[in-house]
């Protein structure tokens, strides 16, 4: 389990291979206290990981040699790196990509460009809607779950004009 209020002892591992990401990633997490490897394709990576167990890996999917599919299935090949949660933190942000992540195993799904003030919360975010089984279907809210405004905001009981047409709104 993650100590989410003590990342101070944490290594993590960033895999990508775009050097800015890796270079302010690294950077945000080292502000908090962790220990950040890094390496640019899934090969480096797991040369890495064979002298490396971080406490978290935060990896890109889309990269040149190895890339992140594969290098996932590699690391749950290796025993001691089976409990190391794997977050892909990918550009992939399209409608399913997030349900394709966690439905190959990935512990949790963080989309590019990451909000850097909030990287860690939304790390503990991700992972923690993996594990608590959130649906992660890209669904609209239902009507009951649909924020209604305050009483002071609603409308008046006035005629609207819409086109040719006038109707009449009914306060909620």
């Amino acid at each position: 389990m993650l100590d989410w209020k003590n990342t101070g002892g944490w290594t993590v591992l960033v895999v990508d291979d775009e050097p800015d990401n890796l270079e302010v990633v690294a950077t945000v997490l080292s502000f908090f206290g962790m220990t950040v490897k890094t390496a640019t394709d899934g090969i480096q990576g797991l040369e890495q990981l064979k002298h490396l167990t971080p406490t978290l890996i935060l990896l890109d999917l889309a990269m040149p040699h190895m890339d992140g599919w594969r290098m996932y299935e590699e690391i749950r090949k290796i025993p001691h790196l089976q409990q190391v949660p794997v977050v892909a933190l990918t550009a992939h942000a399209m409608i399913g990509d997030e349900q394709r992540v966690l439905a190959a195993g990935f512990d949790g799904y963080l989309s590019k460009p990451v909000n850097l003030p909030t990287l860690v919360q939304d790390i503990e975010q991700a992972i923690a809607k993996k594990v608590n089984g959130a649906n992660t279907q890209d669904t609209p809210a239902s009507v009951e779950n649909t924020p209604q405004a305050p009483a002071s905001q609603q409308a008046e009981d006035v005629d609207k004009p819409i086109g040719d047409f006038s109707v009449k709104e009914i306060p909620q």
